[in-house]
């Protein structure tokens, strides 16, 4: 939960491996009210299936994680203002591999930012080391009219080995941001777990994004987790490259972060 809430992760994956999403850098840029992108039906779609499912199914399990962190970060960079956020998440999960969620994200009082994560996935086991994980998910800002830039559709497919290593790659569109010239962006990840024993390990994540059509840049980060019953807590190190700093609007510059996350 050190850069997103949990459920842009596979559910055996940590959560400082999950894929997060880049801030787009025309930030700026004046607001598009175009019709619904084909991306954005098929999010819908989806998301309406695994809804289905989860009501006719008659064996439910779910799951619900809340957590705060120092600050709220997507794949290295700044969201927002650099302020304690609370977050929370409910998973719903079906016997058949779907699985539906609402994710929920507040700054501390005075500050506007929030987020509202909807999402749905399907997992499949390959094999007794390998998982893999299809999802859609919208990620919408509602805290102000500039904030919703920051809106998007996103698909997502990872493939984790046992509890280690997740690699995930994600294709993603800004409704709200003009992108004519490269209307879909893209994200590359790969993150990995050392256990140092039963309650500690090591964990380390590299990615990179496209922020077309200004460029690309990478990001990473590296930290300390220990686990212990229904609680985690995590101390990483997140940093990005020197092109982020000219294509992105938030300050990028290699920070510490804390987050405590409990789960029910």
């Amino acid at each position: 939960m050190q850069e997103c809430c949990l459920p842009a992760c596979p559910p055996s994956i940590a959560p400082a491996l999950s894929s997060n999403s880049v801030i787009p850098a025309a930030r700026a840029q004046r607001l598009d009210h175009c019709a619904p992108t084909l991306l954005n039906v098929i999010f819908a779609v989806l998301w309406a299936g695994a809804w289905a499912s989860e009501v006719r199914a008659q064996a439910r399990e779910w799951s619900a994680e809340v957590a705060l962190s120092s600050e709220l970060t997507e794949r290295g960079a700044f969201v927002g203002e650099r302020k304690p956020v609370l977050q929370g998440v409910v998973t719903l999960y079906d016997p058949r591999g779907w699985s539906a969620g609402l994710a929920l994200g507040l700054q501390e009082a005075g500050s506007r930012t929030s987020r509202v994560i909807v999402r749905a996935a399907q997992d499949w086991v390959l094999s007794n080391d390998w998982q893999s994980q299809a999802s859609l998910q919208y990620y919408a800002y509602p805290g102000d009219r500039a904030s919703r830039v920051f809106d998007r559709a996103e698909a997502g497919l990872n493939f984790g080995f046992r509890d280690l290593w997740v690699f995930g790659a994600s294709l993603y569109h800004y409704p709200h941001t003009r992108s004519d010239s490269a209307p879909l962006r893209w994200t590359l990840d790969v993150g990995a777990r050392w256990p140092l024993g039963e309650q500690f390990s090591l964990t380390a994540a590299l990615g990179q994004a496209s922020v077309q059509p200004r460029g690309r840049y990478s990001y990473g980060s590296t930290g300390l987790a220990w686990h212990r019953q229904n609680w985690r807590v995590e101390l990483s190190y997140l940093s990005t490259d020197r092109r982020a700093r000219s294509l992105l609007t938030a300050g990028t510059p290699g920070h510490w972060s804390a987050a405590l996350t409990h789960s029910f």
